[in-house]
């Protein structure tokens, strides 16, 4: 089993996490906001046989800490800014003998701390960058397919499904899919839509899920097609907005939370925040945003001492937490992600939304 492991560890070498920015957003863009990224997407030179059950654990000593944070440099140095700096995070034992959890903490100015989870072995030798802990092959479950147990993978921010054996000797990266179930329901059976922010005809025949973050300038994009979607599918579609935040945005969570403070000041108020977010975008940056969410919240008339209250609380904060762990579910990596009654079209493609509009109506 323990040789099994090994493997499974050293599969997410070799699996890359998804673009967590939208697929046609600028370069310049794109180098920005996944610099922080850049370890959790990359691969590193691993050898499952140096770090044995014997190996001892060996602490971080000066030495050690520059040999590692200068290798990380070494290897992601072009996909980081100049300026940024990197240290290291706590080390702990993991559930695997030999190998203990850490991090590097990535600090690009601008964008505050972001932490890149990694394995290292004991001797501090060998590390896999984006894996935060090994895989415990006995909580996998019966799949339902003769043979095969089923469970995930936790690669980064990615949870890879992944089949094994009953006997533990065979590994499949991969999911099973029942043929007889409707893929379109199944997907619309692990949205929620109570008490969700609505666009357009609350009766429409026809459902547009978009999940979103306020922070992603493909997002804006993908904001300002809702209207012309309404004009062109009168009375048969509506929109429904879940909060993303990508982990690579620094204000996008903030964002969130504030936006469904206002939601909670009516549906019409949330649509408000959603549009003013996204009209100031180049405007709001970490430092200035809980004052600019206030000028917002001002300006379409919120009460101010309920919005300041919601944010205070934090109880938003599960909300969104819940809303990305939604998205995941249903293979969502990437903003904006429309779902359109159960199809999924990633980017702000708006040809791509109206044929998959077209589909459902036919």
């Amino acid at each position: 089993m323990k040789k099994l492991l090994s493997m499974v560890l050293l599969c997410s070498l070799f699996l890359t996490v998804a673009c967590d920015s939208g697929p046609k957003e600028d370069a310049a863009t794109n180098n920005a906001d996944s610099a922080p990224e850049a370890a959790a997407d990359a691969t590193t030179e691993a050898a499952p046989e140096a770090a044995t059950d014997s190996a001892k654990s060996a602490p971080v000593n000066q030495d050690t800490e520059s040999r590692l944070i200068t290798f990380f440099k070494s290897k992601f140095g072009t996909r980081l800014p100049g300026n940024t700096t990197v240290k290291l995070g706590e080390f702990k034992s993991s559930n695997m003998q030999g190998i203990d959890e850490g991090s590097f903490i990535v600090d690009v100015p601008g964008r505050g701390e972001q932490p890149i989870p990694m394995l290292i072995s004991t001797d501090r030798k060998f590390l896999i960058i984006g894996a935060s802990e090994p895989t415990n092959l006995g909580d996998f479950k019966p799949s339902g397919m003769p043979g095969l147990k089923q469970g995930t993978l936790d690669f980064g921010r990615q949870q890879i499904p992944v089949l094994v054996s009953d006997d533990g000797s065979q590994l499949i990266v991969g999911e099973i899919l029942d043929s007889t179930v409707d893929p379109l329901q199944e997907i619309l059976s692990k949205i929620s839509m109570d008490n969700v922010p609505v666009k357009g005809n609350a009766d429409a025949p026809i459902t547009i899920v978009e999940y979103s973050d306020f922070q992603c300038p493909f997002c804006k994009r993908g904001s300002d097609m809702l209207p012309g979607l309404l004009e062109d599918y009168p009375g048969k579609v509506k929109i429904i907005f879940k909060q993303f935040p990508l982990p690579n945005h620094n204000w996008a969570k903030p964002s969130s939370i504030a936006s469904l403070c206002a939601f909670e000041q009516g549906n019409d108020k949330f649509w408000e925040f959603h549009d003013m977010v996204f009209a100031k975008q180049k405007e709001i940056n970490l430092q200035n945003s809980t004052d600019k969410f206030n000028e917002i919240a001002k300006e379409i008339g919120l009460d101010q001492a309920k919005f300041d209250a919601c944010i205070s609380s934090g109880e938003n904060a599960a909300r969104v937490d819940a809303e990305m762990q939604e998205g995941q579910q249903i293979g969502i990596s990437s903003t904006p992600t429309f779902v359109v009654d159960g199809l999924i079209v990633p980017g702000a493609d708006l040809q791509s939304i109206k044929n998959a509009i077209d589909s459902r109506v036919q």
